[in-house]
């Protein structure tokens, strides 16, 4: 322990008479010298692995939940053991290694054990984490550069992102559901655009049958947890509808049965005031959606897409009946369609009636 603090003793190359001030100035710019050198080498030579971890912990707290989630599974099942074989400091990481990390895992890196790779998507995840990561050791002057900043992503060119149906095809995909729990789920996605969360979201109290309008001001959202929370994506997705005729007489359909099942159930229903749910009240959670969505599609050999699809597709629709883009972003909640609908500031009341009018009939049950 003693050894820690050892004096270091360094000749001046002075004669002692005379140079008093000249040996201070020289002892205390060595040990400035000393101390930087000291400070700025040691935080670097920790391993990359180690230090994402830390930054894992940090970030716990300060994003939500199910991002935090996202995070820990990309850094705990991908790069964790791909980073930690090679044991690499921060700063002997090199843009070459992620550009291998990358192609490794586009390729081949599956954790499932089957042929291929994973998607863009996965790999965009992954890279978020690491430029995230390594841009906190830049600011806390760990690192001087970012090594991963510029390194470009692989991407599958044949892989499809998003589909958009038209009204012909959406009708279709509804029929599909027809005697299916999810139609009514369906057709109020495909009409207004909801995004999963915001349809699993939706309250009996954001909805107001006398005024005909319909609030979206609640989320449920999943990666390993399922997270309820009074807020949107982003402040755009906080928006209001007119109710449409078609869906409010569906809506109406399932307050009647949920009253029902309420007196049916007795204690063992569950007051959530959720819309759609389980016949005792419980919330459907996000992946029952995603998997039943895409047995029903399979089952009838349907060519398969994302529940986010229907939201594409109705954004693809609107646009096809001539809707202009501005218009369009106020009816998604969605903060950029196009950079152009940005010129665009306000949406009047009577514009959002002509709107409403002109996209009802659109579909059938």
């Amino acid at each position: 322990m003693g050894d820690k603090y050892k004096q270091k003793w360094v000749s001046t190359k002075l004669k002692v008479k005379g140079n008093k001030y000249k040996a201070t100035d020289f002892s205390n710019k060595l040990i400035a010298e000393y101390e930087e050198k000291e400070t700025s080498k040691a935080p670097a030579d920790i391993l990359f692995t180690n230090y994402l971890m830390q930054w894992l912990e940090k970030k716990k707290n300060k994003v939500e939940l199910t991002i935090w989630e996202g995070y820990r599974n990309s850094t705990i099942k991908h790069l964790i053991p791909y980073f930690e074989n090679l044991g690499l400091t921060l700063n002997q990481l090199k843009p070459k290694h992620f550009v291998d990390y990358y192609d490794f895992k586009f390729s081949g890196g599956r954790l499932d054990g089957k042929s291929g790779g994973l998607s863009n998507k996965s790999i965009k995840e992954h890279s978020i984490v690491i430029k995230n990561a390594l841009n906190n050791a830049v600011i806390e002057e760990t690192i001087c550069k970012n090594p991963a900043l510029h390194v470009p992503l692989p991407k599958n060119k044949e892989e499809k992102s998003q589909i958009f149906l038209n009204a012909n095809q959406a009708n279709d995909v509804l029929h599909l559901f027809k005697g299916h729990r999810l139609q009514p789920l369906i057709y109020m996605t495909l009409y207004y655009g909801l995004r999963r969360g915001e349809v699993l979201g939706l309250k009996w109290s954001a909805i107001d049958f006398k005024n005909n309008k319909i609030k979206i001001n609640h989320t449920v959202v999943k990666h390993t947890t399922t997270i309820a929370k009074d807020k949107t994506k982003t402040e755009a997705s906080r928006r209001e509808y007119i109710l449409l005729p078609e869906i409010k007489a569906v809506l109406l359909d399932l307050h009647k049965e949920t009253k029902t099942n309420k007196r049916l159930f007795g204690k063992e229903f569950q007051n959530t005031d959720y819309v759609f749910t389980w016949p005792d009240g419980k919330p459907y959670r996000p992946d029952y959606i995603t998997s039943a969505f895409q047995k029903v599609l399979a089952k009838n050999k349907f060519p398969k897409m994302r529940f986010h699809d229907l939201r594409h597709s109705c954004a693809s629709i609107l646009y096809d009946k001539g809707w202009e883009l501005k218009d369009i972003q106020t009816w998604l909640g969605h903060a950029d369609i196009e950079t152009t609908a940005d010129v665009y500031t306000h949406i009047s009341n009577t514009r959002k009636n002509n709107m409403t009018k002109d996209i009802q009939h659109t579909f059938s049950l």
